[in-house]
């Protein structure tokens, strides 16, 4: 046990300067030990959001403020506690924060009895401006909007009424792109949301001032889509190449390149076929006529004209006529066709292949010697090729294999990922090195004090005297008298931690 009255007395006993320094390593040593405890209870700060406007990071900062979280900014951003990110971004969304630099359909949530027809309109253009910002915000590729339309009022007066007009402002983030397709659908976004707008009267202009709609049109438009079904084709037929060789070379030893010419014409033809050998009665008409003709006369004059007079007979003359038509109409079978070609026709492929060679080590050294491939395999190679893209000779396809050694190591191709350890270690870091630190405190600083001032006080240690006559040393060797000096060694060597003591007592006094 210690004994706090001893430790007392010696604190009491030692010089002013001994006491200062005492004081000093007690203080470093209790600020250090609170200052760990207060660096480990530090609360851990996140990421709220980043690359905010003025206008959206003064609003949320007034949320926090109201709701009294705490907050720090930094670089454009605004962080809090780590276990409040995920609640304070629902919260903040229920809210219509982040807004990005606009107002949405919120301005209307609250209800103003003395607001004017304009005024209304005029929000109600703002939110519409400011909730098709957000939506195309949305697409990973882009980082800031801002949508500007041009609304015409309507008007009875007028005969020729303007159409409405929008345009676009897109900030792409660092390295990203829009395809056309991603333009297309932005377009048809706004077009859609506004009551009259043509999609040609929409313009997407990218913060370096570059027209995206240009070519949107359906000539354009088509070409872009070709393009696209093109690469498509050919990084197909580049993976199938590369997903066949690889097994067999090794993964990053084969490179492919494939270039496709396609035919993108569409062919409309219309074909009437006529079967003679093959006819039908249609309709058939027949006509048949019959006629009998006869001639009776008398004496020519007044006689024979005479009412009640009976006229004497000349003579008779009689005769039949038959007249017959017949008409057939047959029908022959007519096939008609209309035969459109697809568009996408493959006319011609032509593949080039590289493929390294193997590497053999080498006795004695970390280097290895490259060996080219046998025309044996380069022949296999090239087979297999042709069999993965469908090599037709017919349309004139040419298919290349070379073997040459690539730029890259084959050892390196087949290192692992190395593992992301950075964040694991700053967090194991945080708990280690304060408790490492105060091990360390009670090692070198705390446990040397204390076993200093539990310690005998110097001037309280016994003191040996160094025997000054003859008798004094044999009564403590307890040896035959012999030599003062080979009694004094031989004495040393037998109480090495008197001897010592005594020659520290010497220094001292000194």
């Amino acid at each position: 046990m210690v004994n706090i009255a001893n430790i007392t007395e010696q604190i009491k006993a030692m010089p002013a300067k001994n006491k200062v320094m005492i004081l000093a390593v007690l203080a470093i040593a209790i600020a250090s030990v609170v200052l760990l405890f207060a660096w480990i209870q530090k609360e851990d700060y996140q990421l709220l959001y980043s690359n905010l406007g003025e206008e959206d990071a003064g609003l949320i900062i007034q949320k926090l403020k109201e709701q009294k979280t705490p907050y720090k900014t930094s670089g454009g951003g605004i962080m809090v506690p780590s276990n409040r990110v995920y609640e304070l971004r629902i919260q903040l969304a229920s809210q219509g924060l982040p807004q990005g630099g606009g107002v949405g359909f919120e301005v209307f949530d609250e209800t103003n009895l003395t607001m004017t027809e304009f005024v209304q309109k005029l929000n109600y253009k703002r939110a519409l401006q400011g909730e098709l910002s957000r939506t195309i915000r949305s697409l990973s590729e882009v980082e800031q909007c801002r949508v500007h339309l041009a609304i015409p009022e309507k008007s009875l007066f007028t005969q020729s009424e303007e159409r409405p007009k929008a345009s676009v402002l897109v900030k792409l983030r660092q390295g990203r792109r829009l395809s056309q397709g991603q333009v297309q659908g932005m377009v048809h976004l706004v077009s859609s949301s506004v009551n009259g707008l043509n999609p040609k009267d929409v313009a997407i202009v990218d913060s370096h001032g570059e027209m995206l709609t240009s070519g949107t049109g359906e000539t354009i438009g088509m070409t872009n889509d070709q393009l696209d079904y093109q690469r498509n084709y050919e990084k197909d037929m580049e993976n199938r190449i590369t997903g066949i060789l690889q097994p067999v070379v090794g993964k990053g030893h084969v490179k492919a390149k494939v270039t496709a010419v396609i035919d993108f014409t569409k062919i409309e033809k219309t074909e009437e076929k006529f079967d003679p050998d093959s006819q039908v009665v249609r309709s058939e008409q027949k006509n048949v006529e019959k006629s009998i003709t006869g001639i009776i006369g008398g004496v020519p004059g007044i006689s024979s004209n005479l009412p009640g007079k009976t006229a004497p007979q000349m003579g008779s003359q009689q005769g039949q006529m038959e007249k017959k038509n017949e008409a057939i109409n047959y029908e022959i079978s007519k096939v008609t066709s209309r035969i459109i070609n697809s568009s996408g026709e493959v006319k011609r492929l032509s593949a080039v292949v590289l493929i390294d060679g193997t590497y053999i080590p080498q006795q004695g050294s970390k280097e290895k010697k490259y060996t080219s491939r046998s025309e044996e395999d380069i022949k296999q190679f090239e087979e297999m090729v042709k069999k993965s893209i469908g090599f037709l000779p017919d349309r004139g396809d040419e298919v290349r294999v070379v073997n040459m050694p690539f730029e890259v190591a084959p050892q390196e191709d087949l290192l692992e990922p190395k593992t992301e350890i950075i964040p694991i270690i700053i967090t194991v870091t945080k708990y280690i090195v304060p408790l490492l630190a105060v091990v360390l405190l009670f090692l070198f600083v705390v446990r040397p004090l204390v076993k200093a001032l539990t310690g005998v006080p110097l001037a309280q240690q016994p003191s040996l005297q160094l025997p000054q006559t003859t008798a004094e040393i044999e009564k403590r060797l307890e040896v035959p008298a012999k030599p003062a000096k080979i009694q004094v060694i031989e004495w040393a060597k037998k109480n090495p931690k008197d001897a010592t003591n005594l020659i520290k007592n010497w220094i001292e006094e000194e």
